[in-house]
């Protein structure tokens, strides 16, 4: 795979190793008519990171990942990589992996979709279509089925050939909305084997949208949810443990106390302490117990399937 995930078609290496691939979005918003598919959401990825984007149906995922894919134009915000605009230099999106309802010419054999793509970022030369084709088509277990006609295949054959189409141009950053529809379960894996791989080796950057939650925990390690076209949660999978200490009652000194501790939220209307499990819990016993008593200790996780239905 070194011809097609991190050199150019002349050869020449696309990832220098001290340079940070950065995507950033601010404040990106969207409205069609009355109605706001985004608003106003900001968030980074950083080179070697995979990120899932979960949210209900109609909550903006696809419509934010179109932003990011060129497909559609915000009404306000910025979207960069590598700190170049993307909203002004689109050029950049050629070393784009995207797979966002993917489409094809039925009436064209394989080869010649995958001919057309490569075409469209410049790539003319035959000898290194067909090898780069060969390759992806053996990766998403479609070896074989280069001069086959796409009208003949199955809906889990087609979310295959998008996701090798994905890989043509995945040099820099990966977008993939729902990749795991369609597929048996050997193509899941396939997909997240190989997304883990091209991560690992190559430090790009990956951000996907899937219903599955567990296939979301299964690949990444952080999960941005989105409802109503707002951002409402941005952590890491494992900050979902969440502590909560009750006490008789919020002092200053408690107050004091806790602002030595980062992360720790007070409610003083029900005399309670909140923090994530990246916050030591005897370190906060610890400070709370010279200033109040302690009520109760609750350990809970953050229900992302709660988020998913609104509750």
């Amino acid at each position: 795979m070194e011809d097609i995930i991190g050199l150019n078609d002349r050869g020449e290496e696309k990832f220098g190793r001290n340079f940070m691939r950065t995507l950033q979005v601010s404040g990106l918003t969207k409205n069609y008519g009355e109605k706001k598919a985004l608003d106003d959401v900001s968030f980074q990825i950083n080179q070697g990171e995979i990120v899932g984007l979960i949210g209900k149906n109609g909550a903006g995922k696809t419509t934010l990942l179109n932003c990011i894919a060129g497909n559609i134009f915000p009404d306000a915000g910025s979207i960069c990589f590598e700190n170049k605009d993307l909203l002004v230099n689109c050029e950049i999106r050629k070393e784009f992996g995207i797979l966002i309802q993917p489409s094809f010419l039925d009436y064209m054999n394989t080869y010649d979709n995958l001919r057309l793509l490569q075409n469209a970022v410049g790539i003319w030369d035959k000898k290194l279509i067909r090898k780069q084709s060969d390759e992806v088509l053996k990766i998403v277990g479609l070896e074989g089925k280069g001069k086959t006609f796409v009208k003949s295949f199955s809906f889990g054959m087609k979310q295959r050939l998008g996701f090798a189409q994905a890989l043509l141009n995945g040099y820099k950053f990966m977008i993939l909305d729902e990749p795991f529809v369609g597929l048996d379960i050997n193509g899941r894996a396939m997909v997240k084997e190989y997304i883990k791989k091209i991560v690992k080796e190559k430090q790009i950057g990956v951000i996907f949208s899937d219903h599955n939650l567990d296939e979301v925990r299964s690949l990444c390690e952080r999960v941005i949810v989105i409802k109503d076209g707002k951002k409402i949660y941005d952590k890491g999978l494992e900050e979902d443990g969440q502590y909560e200490i009750g006490v008789e009652s919020v002092n200053q000194g408690l107050i004091q106390a806790m602002a030595g501790i980062p992360g720790v939220e007070i409610d003083t209307e029900k005399s309670s302490l909140a923090f994530n499990n990246n916050t030591d819990l005897h370190q906060v016993i610890a400070a709370i117990v010279p200033h109040a008593r302690i009520v109760f200790v609750k350990s809970s996780e953050n229900d992302l399937e709660n988020m998913l239905k609104g509750e």
